[in-house]
């Protein structure tokens, strides 16, 4: 990326934060607020007997609670954000002469700025209700969302495309996404699940990266490496073979806005 296309990005992120937000009285702070109300509810309706059931303290339920539903939040948006990346900026794209990745890459920067923050929210958090957070742990959850990034950007450079095709895809997209929350056991321990159907969580990726991050920030550990090593390389080449797809199929789209 040369200089012109780094201050273009720096301008379309900008400018996303901008819109996202334009006529919103709390404006930024609604990053915050949407996950917190959703956190309090759940926690208030299972905190009791999810405690129980899976052996963890009030404290590390709320932890829990919260550190599954902003990873969940990040891929929700990274998704939903990247999917409508190019429908978002069709007016522009058909204008201006620029790197179309650029497009995607911003959309997705989004989601990523607002884990930051959300993730900042949880070490607070974590350290007010006495968790103790390791530094390696830390370190494995930025692989683990790093990872979970790479891989949705590539899968961007796909479902950007296809949106402009097909305009129902974002129906379907979103209750793919919702089926997604409720499979990932965001909010009730895997202890819940009758064993026959905990395949559906065990085998579910963003479930395990969900676990993944729990195990490091709640009890240190590292739990699913080779999972995310290998989840990680995919993303790589998934990445690749969908900047090459998005090259060859961007020029031909024009007429479709």
């Amino acid at each position: 990326m040369n200089r012109n296309d780094l201050d273009l990005y720096k301008q379309f992120v900008k400018t996303i934060f901008k819109m996202r937000y334009k006529g919103s009285i709390l404006g930024f702070f609604w990053v915050l607020l949407k996950p917190f109300f959703l956190f309090m509810i759940l926690y208030v309706v299972f905190s009791s007997f999810s405690s129980s059931i899976a052996d963890i303290t009030p404290n590390q339920y709320a932890v829990y609670l919260l550190s599954g539903l902003i990873i969940y939040t990040f891929f929700n948006e990274g998704i939903t954000w990247g999917l409508n990346s190019i429908m978002e900026r069709s007016s522009l794209i058909v204008k201006i002469n620029f790197k179309r990745e650029i497009v995607v890459i911003s959309a997705l920067t989004m989601s990523l700025i607002n884990l930051f923050i959300n993730f900042f929210i949880i070490l607070v958090v974590a350290i007010f209700l006495g968790i103790n957070i390791s530094l390696l742990g830390v370190g494995y959850i930025l692989l683990v969302c790093f990872t979970m990034f790479i891989g949705m950007y590539g899968i961007a450079f796909f479902t950007s495309i296809w949106m402009v095709h097909l305009r129902d895809l974002a129906h379907i997209s979103e209750l793919v996404l919702q089926l997604m929350f409720y499979a990932s056991a965001v909010f009730f321990p895997v202890a819940m699940i009758p064993e026959k159907y905990r395949f559906i969580v065990e085998y579910n990726p963003i479930a395990l990266f969900i676990q993944s991050v729990r195990e490091a920030l709640i009890h240190g550990e590292i739990v699913n490496l080779k999972f995310v090593l290998l989840a990680l390389v995919c993303s790589i080449l998934l990445v690749f073979v969908g900047r090459r797809y998005f090259k060859k199929n961007i020029l031909k789209i024009a007429e479709y806005f």
